[in-house]
């Protein structure tokens, strides 16, 4: 009975370590990430700074996920602004 419970903790490691190595081969073709231009206020060369793939990813999805809040916000406001007036009418 602890040969099956070790071989049922065995089984998963083996196949999350398969699954982590097909990922990559599932993504398209990932072409090179500018940080200067996402980001052309910077003052120094930021794919210098960050040559590492993986940061430049999160600094773009940071980049993203910032514009969209503001356009979210902006959008609840101006909701906001034209709901306070139907509802006063």
């Amino acid at each position: 009975m602890s040969e099956e419970k070790q071989s049922a903790s065995d089984s998963p490691q083996p196949a999350q370590e398969t699954a982590g190595e097909a990922h990559p081969d599932n993504e398209p073709p990932e072409k090179e990430i500018d940080l200067n231009s996402i980001f052309p206020d910077a003052e120094t060369d930021l794919n210098a700074l960050f040559p590492d793939r993986d940061i430049k990813l999160l600094l773009k999805k940071i980049n993203k996920d910032k514009k969209d809040l503001h356009s979210l916000k902006d959008r609840f406001l101006l909701e906001n602004e034209t709901g306070d007036d139907a509802e006063g009418e």
